[in-house]
């Protein structure tokens, strides 16, 4: 059986605005911060160069709706250690360039989270279809097209919310 291991660290707000961003943009069922660490990790496997992922930091603004919290566990196997283990070091061989000396684990967090919010926002942008429609031009198989569209690219949207409304309505009439 595969003994579990944990990543702990003290966080700041940086950690927290970036786990509520990654939250609104993440559409994958298990948003467990283990599950999301390990996603971060996937993502983070083919980075060339964190160089740019650290620019991204430097630009990162504080949210006030992000919920503060002081401690971030993730549990993880075996594979996933292994790719740690070689995103860390690709991390501070990259970073030691621009002169970084001591790669802590703090800042390995909030690097994996920048470049998984980028993953995110990148994958949101290839969903969408940039072609305008018209009405009379919507039949069935698009209108469910471009509701699964909404759904992956703005699930907490008003427009989402309003059409969620208009089906608990239509169910409750049946």
């Amino acid at each position: 059986m595969e003994k579990d291991k944990l990543f702990n660290v003290k966080t700041n707000w940086k950690h927290a605005t970036q786990e509520h961003t990654i939250k609104k943009l993440d559409v994958s069922q298990d948003m467990s911060r283990s599950a999301v660490f390990e996603r971060a990790i996937k993502a983070a496997v083919h980075v060339k160069d964190w160089r740019s992922t650290q620019a991204l930091l430097s630009g990162l603004e504080k949210n006030a709706d992000a919920p503060v919290f002081t401690n971030f566990q993730a549990k993880y196997g075996e594979e996933i250690e292994e790719m740690l283990m070689e995103v860390r070091a690709k991390m501070l061989e990259d970073l030691q360039k621009s002169g970084l000396k001591v790669l802590q684990s703090q800042y390995v967090l909030l690097l994996l989270q920048a470049n998984y919010i980028q993953k995110l926002k990148e994958e949101k942008l290839s969903i969408r279809d940039e072609t305008l429609i018209d009405e009379e031009n919507v039949d069935i198989p698009e209108m469910a097209k471009i509701f699964c569209e909404m759904m992956l690219s703005d699930k907490d949207g008003q427009d989402i919310k309003a059409i969620k409304k208009i089906l608990v309505e239509w169910r409750n009439k049946q």
